[in-house]
């Protein structure tokens, strides 16, 4: 049996962020509910009723509370990086595209 070079262990302490995996989680369903709402919009042909409004604000408030929770978690020391990166990242991505479409309504109107 061949061994190219010695076997290297890395011993860590950190820790998976529980906060990180939060932030994940509201950033998945802030992205989910603006993909929703805008997809029964365009199939209603731009006539929305007040209920998909209503989800659209659910779905910028989780994004901005995904977006907090990502920052704090991304602050914690000793924990993996993965989660919340990726929760802060959905999270903006849902708030950029509120934010487009809000653009664009006041642009287009």
């Amino acid at each position: 049996m061949f061994h190219f070079g010695k076997r290297r262990y890395l011993f860590t302490s950190s820790r998976r962020s529980d906060k990180g995996i939060l932030a994940t989680v509201l950033g998945a369903l802030a992205l989910a509910a603006c993909i929703g709402v805008i997809s029964a919009v365009m199939k209603a042909g731009g006539n929305a009723n007040s209920h998909l409004g209503a989800v659209g604000l659910v779905s910028c408030l989780f994004g901005v509370a995904g977006l907090v929770v990502g920052i704090i978690s991304l602050v914690e020391k000793d924990t993996y990086r993965f989660f919340p990166r990726f929760g802060f990242a959905l999270s903006l991505l849902t708030i950029l595209m509120w934010g487009g479409i809000l653009y664009a309504g006041f642009i287009l109107a």
